[in-house]
């Protein structure tokens, strides 16, 4: 949180932006709103990271208060981008499909006996967050085996014990949005400076000063906020700021292409996001990309804390599709799906893989806020997979970090009408030996 001492900010205070993804997109459309002069530094080019490799779904049915009110202020803000940053001209593309989230939850008697007290304790869970979402004023519901049956009839009725459902979960344009974001912010006064790694820093009396690029240029500011994410970690000591604990992994995407149609084209189109089981063995998920089925697996992977750009897209052994199938992986994530919806999972054959990082933090709840050596540096990263859904919120919190619209106990409150609950910013404090120490269960 924002240290009491510390002024608030004046006319032309300069905010440097470090991150081309989305986080760093909104967060600068946001503060230039706010008045702020705003500079983004990006290291290669914009979504060049996380952003552009996202599976780019936005649900509200997280387990932690904090998290299901960001993110129903985010999904309502995403269901109202052209009004939050219009875009010149007749053009409009809605940048958020609301096919909704559907978590399958197992009968115990059809997973293995060693998974059996598990399935049954993540049901009687689910049903508890249900009841926490709906508090929150998220339209979840709790469907039985014959509802869900009755509504996607693909679903194996006697696999599963009951589902949620919230339908105003969904997926995300995520090129729409920091394209759109930067023009915005750039129409508005923001300078955004692409190939431009920041790669020193000068300090002073426990405040950045300035920051350097890797072509020898100066950017001097008020407030830093380090949006890189999976660069992240290394960014913060570089600017002389405190350790984060964030471990880049690897995430890979399947892509199916159907051999016949097994519905209709519109039914197709309308799929939700499916989540197949939640005990540790399970959690292999697909949603429909276009006429192609896109296929993931929250399966976890080793650190790789000193990969390269090009790391990004290079697909490790055992994680790639080839001529007969998948192997590891991918084949799990399809004999997952074959389980619960075997006309969905035998309905074609995959045709190519995409992967990136994710930046996972110990409890997969994200960094928001100050930096514990440095006064004006605030981090905004660690998002778990999450980046992308959370930013609108993420933006609206940098903007109460900075202005010290912040309660003595880390009360923030969001615009109406999501502002009958307040949000307690030190649920994502970066000085992780103070977080309220409840993980989020729901991890994708």
């Amino acid at each position: 949180m924002r240290p009491n001492s510390i002024p608030g900010p004046g006319s032309g205070d300069q905010v440097i932006v470090i991150g081309g993804g989305v986080s760093g997109a909104l967060t600068a459309a946001r503060l230039v709103d706010a008045g702020f002069q705003v500079t983004v530094l990006e290291k290669a080019y914009i979504g060049n990271g996380a952003s552009s490799r996202s599976a780019a779904c936005i649900r509200a049915q997280f387990t932690v208060k904090e998290t299901i009110l960001g993110m129903a202020y985010s999904t309502d803000w995403y269901c109202n981008f052209m009004e939050h940053l219009p875009h010149p001209g007749d053009y409009y593309k809605p940048v958020i499909t609301q096919n909704g989230y559907l978590f399958l939850h197992e009968r115990a008697d059809k997973t293995h006996p060693w998974c059996r007290e598990a399935a049954v304790m993540e049901w009687h869970a689910a049903q508890k967050d249900v009841q926490l979402q709906q508090e929150m004023g998220v339209p979840t519901e709790i469907l039985s085996a014959s509802q869900v049956h009755a509504r996607w009839p693909h679903i194996l009725e006697d696999q599963i014990i009951g589902a949620t459902w919230c339908p105003t979960d969904g997926f995300l344009d995520h090129d729409a949005i920091y394209h759109q974001g930067f023009a915005y912010a750039q129409a508005h006064g923001a300078q955004l400076h692409q190939k431009h790694e920041v790669v020193a820093s000068k300090t002073r009396g426990g405040r950045i000063r300035s920051v350097i690029t890797g072509d020898g240029s100066t950017f001097e500011g008020d407030w830093f906020i380090n949006a890189s994410n999976a660069w992240a970690p290394r960014l913060s000591p570089l600017l002389g700021g405190m350790d984060l604990l964030i471990e880049p992994q690897k995430r890979y995407l399947y892509f199916m292409t159907p051999n016949a149609p097994i519905m209709s084209n519109e039914e197709w189109r309308q799929l939700p996001m499916t989540i197949f089981g939640n005990c540790k063995r399970r959690g292999a998920y697909c949603r429909p990309e276009g006429d192609k089925l896109m296929i993931g697996w929250g399966h976890p992977t080793q650190p790789e804390t000193e990969f390269a750009d090009e790391d990004q897209d290079v697909i490790r052994n055992g994680f790639g599709p080839s001529e007969n199938g998948l192997h590891n992986l991918g084949y799990a994530a399809l004999q997952e799906i074959r389980d619960f919806a075997p006309t969905l999972g035998d309905c074609g054959g995959i045709k190519h893989a995409t992967c990136g990082f994710y930046d996972v933090t110990p409890d997969h709840n994200p960094y928001i806020g100050m930096d514990t050596q440095l006064e004006n540096l605030v981090h905004v990263c660690g998002f778990s997979g999450h980046g992308l859904m959370h930013a609108p919120v993420t933006a609206a919190l940098v903007e109460a970090i900075i202005t010290g619209k912040i309660g003595p106990q880390g009360q923030v409150y969001l615009p109406a009408p999501f502002d009958q609950h307040p949000l307690d910013l030190r649920r994502f404090d970066p000085n992780w030996e103070k977080r309220i120490s409840i993980p989020e269960r729901n991890v994708l």
